[in-house]
């Protein structure tokens, strides 16, 4: 199914890993761009966007062109997957790779098509489309393609993608509008509210990353959390423990759990059995948040497991695939059918 110079990319809303054949990953970094307000030329990309994020002036915007696994900025976009290319690639027009593409879910069939034509003409030669939450699966080492039920859990920047597989196929699945995304904005409201301190998203990233749980920790952790004050107008710091994060975590993760027990509602009953034994894996970079496999386990009463470098398992899957295309033939790539080869020579 694919040629000699493959390569994947998991265009994530938060980060974007690039895979090469034989090697594994070769790139990551955040999909942040920085640019300039009125002449829109692009300043920095990637990690060098994201350290400037809250920190420019009027002048500058940095922003993620990709948001709720929707496309914010089609032109952004073009400019961060050209200069990500470029880095992997270079400037070798001779060499024209065909691309795995791995999408977020719920992307609206028009958007997938401008992200082909974009690569095509960055000189791509064929791109092949995957869903996120296939790709997933496979890199949390899941046989999807076995003759029972296997659920996989994969939780985003921006959203949850949840599938039941059997035989290559996702029987069941959907898209929550729950991601790490929510958990920062539930941590700065909780902030404002208790603390009248206002944060930016990146403050509440780290203070989710450091010291965020699901459930209690054997020892409480803090950390200070350095805003403006909603009284003076002034900056302003408090320390924050970790127990107060379980506090403000409690609404989103009740809405998460809440979505994952209708889902296994609607799961037929051999493949709900299966999942029960089987038990679920947990991937995706939000599923590092400590705690929250044991809780969800809990919740549902079924084994919950956290895949290894959940933050990688797309990326991971993509290789699989190019390194063994024929273990994987029988697979769906893109919801429930097989994916066409787009813009291939």
């Amino acid at each position: 199914m694919f040629g000699v110079d493959e390569l994947g990319m998991d265009l994530g809303t938060s980060m974007l890993h690039i895979v090469v054949r034989g090697k594994g990953v070769v790139l990551s970094e955040p999909a942040y761009v920085a640019y300039d307000r009125q002449t829109r030329d692009v300043i920095a990309v990637g990690e060098e966007a994201r350290r400037m994020y809250g920190r420019t002036p009027a002048g500058l915007i940095v922003e993620r062109p990709l948001r709720d696994g929707r496309i914010r900025s089609f032109d952004l976009v073009s400019k961060m997957l050209r200069y990500f290319m470029r880095k992997v690639v270079g400037k070798r027009t001779a060499f024209r790779p065909r691309i795995l593409l791995a999408l977020p879910g719920g992307m609206a069939p028009s958007e997938r098509q401008t992200l082909v034509d974009v690569l095509v003409d960055a000189g791509v030669r064929s791109v092949v489309p995957v869903d996120e939450n296939v790709a997933s699966a496979l890199g949390a080492g899941i046989r999807i393609d076995q003759p029972y039920g296997r659920m996989n859990i994969d939780i985003g920047g921006a959203r949850t993608n949840v599938s039941v597989f059997s035989f290559g196929h996702q029987i069941v699945w959907d898209i929550l509008d729950i991601g790490g995304d929510k958990f920062d904005e539930a941590i700065i409201d909780y902030l404002r509210k208790k603390h009248n301190l206002i944060i930016g998203a990146r403050t509440a990233e780290e203070l989710k990353i450091n010291i965020g749980s699901a459930r209690m920790r054997g020892v409480k952790l803090t950390m200070d959390a350095c805003g403006r004050s909603l009284v003076s107008g002034l900056p302003r710091a408090v320390t924050v423990s970790s127990e107060e994060l379980i506090e403000a975590l409690d609404e989103p993760l009740r809405e998460l759990i809440g979505a994952l027990h209708r889902m296994i509602e609607r799961t037929p009953p051999e493949l709900a059995s299966d999942i029960f034994d089987e038990g679920i894996t947990l991937s995706g970079g939000g599923a590092q948040l400590f705690g929250l496999a044991e809780v969800i386990s809990d919740q549902l009463r079924i084994r919950t497991t956290l895949a290894d470098e959940p933050d990688l398992c797309v990326a991971h899957g993509l290789s699989a695939l190019i390194d063994d295309s024929e273990r994987y033939e029988n697979i769906d790539l893109v919801s429930g059918s097989r994916s066409d080869i787009l813009a291939d020579d």
